[in-house]
């Protein structure tokens, strides 16, 4: 799967959580500051974009880092080359 569909879905997720258009959606978009996402959406966002790219249960420190849209779609390129080996 390659990065261009990655972000797309990634983009389709946090608009249905956040009722935000998916096309208005910058890549470097903050889910706090640029999107005004709170706690429970982007938790809601997190489990998400875990069911739809299958990636299995990580401990709640695996997440710490994801922030922005980018570090979405980094973490979810890191998790589908992780389940290839």
């Amino acid at each position: 799967m390659g990065i261009d569909e990655i972000r797309a879905k990634i983009k389709l997720i946090i608009a249905k959580v956040s009722k935000i258009d998916p096309k208005s959606i910058d890549d470097q978009a903050s889910y706090r500051e640029d999107l005004g996402l709170d706690s429970l959406s982007i938790l809601e966002t997190i489990v998400e974009v875990q069911l739809c790219f299958e990636i299995p249960d990580l401990p709640d420190s695996e997440f710490t880092d994801i922030r922005t849209v980018e570090d979405t779609v980094k973490f979810v390129q890191q998790q589908l080359c992780l389940q290839v080996l």
